[in-house]
Protein backbone atom coordinates (compact mmCIF):
# COMPACT_ATOMS: atom_id res chain seq x y z
CA UNK A 1 0.00 0.00 0.00
CA UNK A 2 2.90 2.18 0.06
CA UNK A 3 3.75 2.34 -3.54
CA UNK A 4 3.43 5.98 -4.78
CA UNK A 5 1.99 4.90 -8.35
CA UNK A 6 -1.24 3.37 -6.66
CA UNK A 7 -1.82 7.03 -4.32
CA UNK A 8 -1.42 8.59 -7.51
CA UNK A 9 -3.87 6.41 -9.17
CA UNK A 10 -7.50 8.22 -9.42
CA UNK A 11 -10.49 6.45 -7.82
CA UNK A 12 -12.68 4.57 -10.44
CA UNK A 13 -16.73 6.10 -10.35
CA UNK A 14 -19.17 3.97 -10.82
CA UNK A 15 -22.21 5.74 -13.04
CA UNK A 16 -25.76 4.59 -14.40
CA UNK A 17 -27.01 7.45 -16.34
CA UNK A 18 -25.60 10.82 -15.51
CA UNK A 19 -22.92 10.84 -12.73
CA UNK A 20 -22.65 14.20 -10.83
CA UNK A 21 -18.95 15.03 -9.74
CA UNK A 22 -18.27 16.34 -6.36
CA UNK A 23 -15.92 19.59 -5.98
CA UNK A 24 -12.99 19.58 -8.39
CA UNK A 25 -10.48 20.19 -6.41
CA UNK A 26 -10.84 17.01 -3.81
CA UNK A 27 -9.62 15.16 -6.82
CA UNK A 28 -7.50 15.90 -9.33
CA UNK A 29 -9.98 14.50 -12.13
CA UNK A 30 -11.63 11.73 -12.62
CA UNK A 31 -12.12 7.92 -14.20
CA UNK A 32 -16.05 7.34 -14.88
CA UNK A 33 -16.69 3.66 -15.52
CA UNK A 34 -20.06 2.43 -17.20
CA UNK A 35 -21.05 -0.75 -18.69
CA UNK A 36 -22.85 -0.76 -22.13
CA UNK A 37 -25.10 -2.97 -24.10
CA UNK A 38 -23.42 -5.63 -21.24
CA UNK A 39 -20.26 -6.64 -23.24
CA UNK A 40 -18.34 -2.89 -22.97
CA UNK A 41 -16.74 -1.65 -20.27
CA UNK A 42 -16.58 2.29 -21.30
CA UNK A 43 -13.52 4.49 -19.16
CA UNK A 44 -13.86 8.24 -19.25
CA UNK A 45 -10.63 10.04 -17.99
CA UNK A 46 -10.15 13.28 -17.02
CA UNK A 47 -6.53 13.28 -15.01
CA UNK A 48 -4.16 16.92 -14.16
CA UNK A 49 -0.63 17.04 -13.06
CA UNK A 50 1.53 20.05 -12.47
CA UNK A 51 1.32 20.56 -16.42
CA UNK A 52 -1.90 20.30 -17.62
CA UNK A 53 -4.87 18.51 -18.53
CA UNK A 54 -5.62 14.87 -19.98
CA UNK A 55 -8.74 13.51 -21.32
CA UNK A 56 -9.59 9.70 -22.98
CA UNK A 57 -11.83 7.44 -23.89
CA UNK A 58 -10.78 3.73 -23.05
CA UNK A 59 -13.19 0.84 -23.81
CA UNK A 60 -12.98 -2.95 -23.84
CA UNK A 61 -15.62 -5.06 -25.40
CA UNK A 62 -15.93 -8.39 -24.74
CA UNK A 63 -18.05 -11.82 -26.77
CA UNK A 64 -21.32 -12.44 -25.17
CA UNK A 65 -20.42 -16.23 -24.78
CA UNK A 66 -19.22 -17.16 -21.17
CA UNK A 67 -18.97 -13.33 -20.55
CA UNK A 68 -19.84 -12.95 -17.00
CA UNK A 69 -19.99 -10.65 -14.22
CA UNK A 70 -18.33 -7.31 -16.45
CA UNK A 71 -19.30 -4.87 -13.53
CA UNK A 72 -17.62 -1.63 -12.92
CA UNK A 73 -16.33 -3.15 -9.91
CA UNK A 74 -15.04 -5.95 -11.26
CA UNK A 75 -13.83 -4.93 -14.44
CA UNK A 76 -10.71 -3.01 -12.08
CA UNK A 77 -9.86 -0.09 -14.34
CA UNK A 78 -7.81 3.02 -13.05
CA UNK A 79 -5.93 5.41 -14.80
CA UNK A 80 -2.95 7.99 -13.89
CA UNK A 81 -0.64 10.44 -15.13
CA UNK A 82 2.91 9.33 -15.03
CA UNK A 83 6.08 11.37 -13.60
CA UNK A 84 9.76 11.60 -15.25
CA UNK A 85 10.13 8.59 -12.91
CA UNK A 86 7.87 6.09 -14.25
CA UNK A 87 8.09 7.81 -18.06
CA UNK A 88 11.43 6.33 -17.68
CA UNK A 89 10.38 2.97 -16.65
CA UNK A 90 7.74 2.55 -19.34
CA UNK A 91 10.48 3.77 -22.17
CA UNK A 92 13.07 1.33 -20.97
CA UNK A 93 10.74 -1.22 -21.06
CA UNK A 94 9.44 -0.57 -24.50
CA UNK A 95 10.34 -2.95 -27.68
CA UNK A 96 13.27 -0.17 -28.65
CA UNK A 97 13.96 1.71 -26.20
CA UNK A 98 15.66 5.05 -27.08
CA UNK A 99 13.78 4.99 -30.57
CA UNK A 100 9.70 4.71 -28.75
CA UNK A 101 8.91 7.82 -25.88
CA UNK A 102 5.98 8.71 -24.23
CA UNK A 103 4.45 11.93 -25.71
CA UNK A 104 4.47 14.63 -23.54
CA UNK A 105 1.47 15.66 -24.71
CA UNK A 106 -0.03 12.31 -23.11
CA UNK A 107 1.40 10.80 -20.39
CA UNK A 108 -1.37 8.37 -18.88
CA UNK A 109 -1.70 5.54 -18.19
CA UNK A 110 -4.49 3.24 -18.28
CA UNK A 111 -4.51 0.17 -15.79
CA UNK A 112 -7.06 -2.94 -15.99
CA UNK A 113 -6.71 -5.21 -12.82
CA UNK A 114 -9.68 -7.41 -12.30
CA UNK A 115 -10.09 -7.96 -8.28
CA UNK A 116 -9.19 -11.92 -7.95
CA UNK A 117 -12.32 -12.71 -6.53
CA UNK A 118 -15.26 -10.79 -8.19
CA UNK A 119 -15.49 -13.16 -11.03
CA UNK A 120 -15.41 -11.61 -14.23
CA UNK A 121 -15.11 -14.22 -16.67
CA UNK A 122 -14.48 -13.89 -20.52
CA UNK A 123 -14.19 -16.29 -23.58
CA UNK A 124 -11.20 -15.90 -26.57
CA UNK A 125 -10.34 -12.31 -26.99
CA UNK A 126 -11.18 -8.44 -26.28
CA UNK A 127 -11.15 -5.37 -28.39
CA UNK A 128 -9.55 -2.55 -26.98
CA UNK A 129 -9.59 1.34 -27.50
CA UNK A 130 -8.02 4.23 -25.91
CA UNK A 131 -9.02 7.64 -27.66
CA UNK A 132 -7.43 11.28 -27.23
CA UNK A 133 -7.71 14.22 -28.56
CA UNK A 134 -4.71 15.54 -26.77
CA UNK A 135 -2.85 13.94 -29.62
CA UNK A 136 -3.31 15.04 -33.05
CA UNK A 137 -3.34 12.17 -35.89
CA UNK A 138 -2.08 12.27 -39.14
CA UNK A 139 -1.58 9.41 -41.98
CA UNK A 140 0.94 6.94 -40.78
CA UNK A 141 0.66 8.11 -37.70
CA UNK A 142 3.52 7.32 -35.35
CA UNK A 143 1.53 6.87 -32.22
CA UNK A 144 1.11 2.77 -30.94
CA UNK A 145 -0.96 1.22 -28.21
CA UNK A 146 1.47 -1.17 -25.96
CA UNK A 147 0.44 -3.06 -22.60
CA UNK A 148 2.94 -5.09 -20.02
CA UNK A 149 2.33 -6.86 -16.96
CA UNK A 150 3.76 -4.68 -14.18
CA UNK A 151 8.07 -4.33 -14.86
CA UNK A 152 7.60 -6.63 -17.51
CA UNK A 153 8.46 -5.53 -21.10
CA UNK A 154 6.07 -3.82 -23.18
CA UNK A 155 4.05 -5.36 -26.14
CA UNK A 156 2.51 -4.36 -28.85
CA UNK A 157 -1.21 -4.51 -29.36
CA UNK A 158 -1.94 -2.21 -32.18
CA UNK A 159 -4.69 -3.35 -34.23
CA UNK A 160 -4.77 0.23 -36.06
CA UNK A 161 -4.53 4.22 -35.69
CA UNK A 162 -6.92 5.90 -36.91
CA UNK A 163 -8.43 9.99 -36.50
CA UNK A 164 -10.22 10.48 -33.42
CA UNK A 165 -7.76 12.73 -32.69
CA UNK A 166 -5.88 10.01 -31.88
CA UNK A 167 -7.50 6.48 -31.76
CA UNK A 168 -5.11 3.14 -31.38
CA UNK A 169 -7.24 0.17 -31.40
CA UNK A 170 -6.27 -3.79 -30.94
CA UNK A 171 -7.02 -7.12 -30.01
CA UNK A 172 -5.60 -9.27 -26.60
CA UNK A 173 -6.23 -11.94 -24.08
CA UNK A 174 -5.48 -10.87 -20.90
CA UNK A 175 -5.10 -7.74 -18.57
CA UNK A 176 -2.20 -5.20 -17.44
CA UNK A 177 -1.13 -1.57 -17.89
CA UNK A 178 -1.89 0.61 -21.48
CA UNK A 179 -0.40 3.38 -22.60
CA UNK A 180 -0.20 5.38 -26.21
CA UNK A 181 3.93 5.34 -27.50
CA UNK A 182 5.20 7.80 -29.69
CA UNK A 183 7.57 6.12 -32.28
CA UNK A 184 10.13 7.93 -33.88
CA UNK A 185 11.70 5.70 -35.95
CA UNK A 186 9.27 2.69 -36.92
CA UNK A 187 11.38 -0.80 -37.01
CA UNK A 188 8.71 -2.51 -38.73
CA UNK A 189 10.19 -5.44 -40.11
CA UNK A 190 12.28 -6.22 -37.25
CA UNK A 191 8.81 -5.92 -35.03
CA UNK A 192 7.23 -8.40 -38.01
CA UNK A 193 9.88 -10.77 -37.70
CA UNK A 194 9.86 -10.75 -33.52
CA UNK A 195 5.57 -11.14 -33.54
CA UNK A 196 6.56 -14.30 -36.00
CA UNK A 197 8.67 -15.58 -33.50
CA UNK A 198 7.11 -14.93 -30.21
CA UNK A 199 3.53 -16.41 -31.87
CA UNK A 200 5.85 -19.82 -32.63
CA UNK A 201 7.35 -19.59 -29.06
CA UNK A 202 3.37 -19.44 -27.69
CA UNK A 203 2.77 -22.23 -30.24
CA UNK A 204 5.07 -24.35 -28.47
CA UNK A 205 4.75 -23.75 -25.07
CA UNK A 206 0.73 -23.31 -24.85
CA UNK A 207 -1.10 -25.98 -23.54
CA UNK A 208 -3.66 -27.07 -26.67
CA UNK A 209 -4.10 -30.85 -28.58
CA UNK A 210 -1.27 -32.01 -30.71
CA UNK A 211 -3.08 -31.52 -33.85
CA UNK A 212 -4.27 -27.86 -33.22
CA UNK A 213 -0.64 -26.87 -32.43
CA UNK A 214 0.73 -28.50 -36.10
CA UNK A 215 -2.74 -26.43 -37.58
CA UNK A 216 -1.62 -23.67 -36.16
CA UNK A 217 2.27 -23.71 -36.70
CA UNK A 218 1.14 -24.51 -40.64
CA UNK A 219 -0.79 -21.80 -40.83
CA UNK A 220 1.64 -19.51 -39.39
CA UNK A 221 4.82 -20.86 -41.24
CA UNK A 222 2.88 -20.14 -44.62
CA UNK A 223 2.40 -16.51 -43.92
CA UNK A 224 5.49 -16.16 -43.00
CA UNK A 225 6.95 -17.62 -46.40
CA UNK A 226 5.14 -14.93 -47.71
CA UNK A 227 6.35 -12.29 -45.41
CA UNK A 228 10.19 -13.57 -46.25
CA UNK A 229 9.55 -12.71 -50.09
CA UNK A 230 8.03 -9.07 -49.55
CA UNK A 231 4.21 -10.56 -50.61
CA UNK A 232 3.17 -8.87 -47.33
CA UNK A 233 -0.45 -8.46 -48.59
CA UNK A 234 -0.76 -12.18 -48.93
CA UNK A 235 0.91 -12.67 -45.51
CA UNK A 236 -1.57 -10.59 -44.53
CA UNK A 237 -4.39 -12.74 -46.03
CA UNK A 238 -3.06 -16.61 -45.25
CA UNK A 239 -2.65 -14.88 -41.47
CA UNK A 240 -6.87 -14.82 -41.42
CA UNK A 241 -6.83 -18.66 -41.97
CA UNK A 242 -4.61 -18.54 -38.47
CA UNK A 243 -7.08 -16.75 -36.80
CA UNK A 244 -10.12 -18.70 -38.40
CA UNK A 245 -8.56 -21.85 -36.87
CA UNK A 246 -7.67 -20.36 -33.50
CA UNK A 247 -11.71 -19.23 -33.42
CA UNK A 248 -12.92 -22.67 -34.47
CA UNK A 249 -10.54 -24.84 -32.19
CA UNK A 250 -11.02 -22.35 -28.91
CA UNK A 251 -12.37 -24.72 -26.51
CA UNK A 252 -10.89 -27.75 -24.82
CA UNK A 253 -8.56 -28.30 -27.82
CA UNK A 254 -7.58 -24.81 -27.34
CA UNK A 255 -7.57 -22.81 -23.86
CA UNK A 256 -9.60 -19.54 -24.48
CA UNK A 257 -10.84 -18.74 -21.24
CA UNK A 258 -10.08 -16.02 -19.04
CA UNK A 259 -11.08 -15.65 -15.56
CA UNK A 260 -9.99 -12.95 -12.44
CA UNK A 261 -8.55 -16.05 -10.54
CA UNK A 262 -5.79 -15.79 -12.98
CA UNK A 263 -6.09 -20.01 -12.57
CA UNK A 264 -6.80 -20.29 -16.72
CA UNK A 265 -4.60 -19.67 -19.92
CA UNK A 266 -7.14 -17.69 -22.43
CA UNK A 267 -4.32 -18.89 -25.41
CA UNK A 268 -6.51 -17.87 -27.98
CA UNK A 269 -6.58 -14.37 -26.79
CA UNK A 270 -3.00 -14.21 -26.77
CA UNK A 271 -2.60 -15.47 -30.06
CA UNK A 272 -5.02 -13.72 -31.66
CA UNK A 273 -3.70 -10.37 -29.94
CA UNK A 274 -0.54 -11.15 -31.46
CA UNK A 275 -1.72 -11.86 -34.67
CA UNK A 276 -3.66 -8.08 -35.07
CA UNK A 277 -0.32 -6.20 -34.04
CA UNK A 278 1.20 -8.28 -37.02
CA UNK A 279 -1.12 -7.04 -39.69
CA UNK A 280 -0.88 -3.92 -38.47
CA UNK A 281 2.71 -3.69 -39.05
CA UNK A 282 2.59 -5.49 -42.08
CA UNK A 283 0.02 -2.78 -44.02
CA UNK A 284 2.17 -0.04 -42.86
CA UNK A 285 5.07 -1.90 -44.77
CA UNK A 286 2.40 -2.74 -47.53
CA UNK A 287 1.71 1.14 -47.77
CA UNK A 288 -1.37 1.26 -45.63
CA UNK A 289 -1.62 4.48 -43.29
Amino acid sequence: MNDPKRRRKIPTLAVAGLFLLGPAAAIAGSVVVTIIGGDTARADITLSDANGTYTAEFELEFETENLKNLTVECIGITADTLDATEIADIESRLPHPGQQVIDPAFPLRVTVDPPVACGLQFQDHYEVTLETDDLVYAPFSPYRLVKAQPGKPFQYVTGSVTSGSVRARGRAGGFSEFVIIKDQSPQYAIDCESEYTNLGVQLAIATMSPAVRRTLETDLAISHAAYEVGDYASAITLLENFNAHCAEFGGDALPNIWRSARDLEDTEGELIGGTSSLDFMMGRLNGSP
